[in-house]
């Protein structure tokens, strides 16, 4: 009954990408499916294709030859990639973890259409995030695991089981968002610096270098305080269900029939 009551419990809101929703919502014939779902643990990478994935209806309307060197109706003119990964920005590390990922065939997602987000008055689409606060996956993940208490495994906790909250009483969670007067260290991640060049050799020059990083520094802190601690984010496909818990949204690109 697990997932029937975390959607049950969900508050729902359109991605908070209005360039993507506009391109998913592009797909011609009103249809899209979940392509591919690869997840690189090594790499720290995530990558869902989506496409506009119909069926020809017969060899005379172009069947394709699949990878057994038999006909294959399946078709797709477009493809839309989306990405989760750590990256480099300028002089600066960022990392977008995936904490969980579940998927779930369109015949065994009955209780995300039970309690969809349109009637919670929302309009029509693929992609969707609970908002909950904590969302209803991370407090059944705490309540379900034994020797994890805490989420996530790093800085100042979004939210603590109950086990850990009369262990630990003094545990504060910060909630989504963190607090007005979060401190930098409640990130509980270091930021990479990379300078250029020789180190500095005088005391003016270190000050200097100083002064650009602490402002880099800040400048990064500051955003990451205001954007949520984690997502969590619904692909609706016509033929899967795609759950994902993260740190961010993903990047995407088209890859064919922009």
């Amino acid at each position: 009954m697990a997932r029937y009551a975390r959607f049950a419990q969900a508050q729902f809101a359109l991605w908070p990408d209005e360039g993507l929703l506009e391109a998913v919502a592009s797909f011609p014939g009103d249809w899209m499916s979940i392509l591919r779902t690869d997840l690189d643990h090594r790499r720290g990478r995530l990558t869902v294709d989506l496409a506009d994935e119909f069926y020809r209806a017969s060899e005379e309307d172009g069947w394709t030859v699949g990878p057994d060197g038999k006909p294959d109706p399946r078709h797709h003119d477009r493809l839309l990639r989306l990405t989760w990964e750590s990256r480099f920005e300028g002089h600066t590390h960022f990392s977008n973890q995936v904490f969980a990922l579940e998927s779930y065939d369109e015949f065994y997602a009955g209780p995300y259409g039970t309690f969809h987000p349109v009637r919670q008055g929302l309009p029509q689409s693929w992609l969707y995030e609970v908002v909950n606060d904590p969302s209803p996956w991370i407090t059944e993940m705490l309540e379900e695991n034994d020797n994890t208490d805490v989420f996530p495994p790093y800085g100042v906790p979004v939210a603590v089981s109950e086990r850990e909250r009369r262990r630990n009483p003094h545990l504060k969670p910060t909630g989504r968002f963190f607090p007005e007067d979060a401190r930098p260290e409640d990130i509980g991640r270091g930021t990479d610096f990379f300078w250029p060049g020789p180190p500095p050799s005088t005391p003016a020059e270190w000050e200097e270098r100083q002064g650009h990083f602490g402002q880099l520094w800040r400048v990064q802190w500051e955003a990451t305080r205001r954007r949520p601690r984690y997502r969590h984010l619904l692909i609706a496909s016509g033929t899967h269900l795609l759950e994902v818990l993260c740190e961010d949204l993903p990047t995407w690109e088209w890859v064919s029939g922009s």
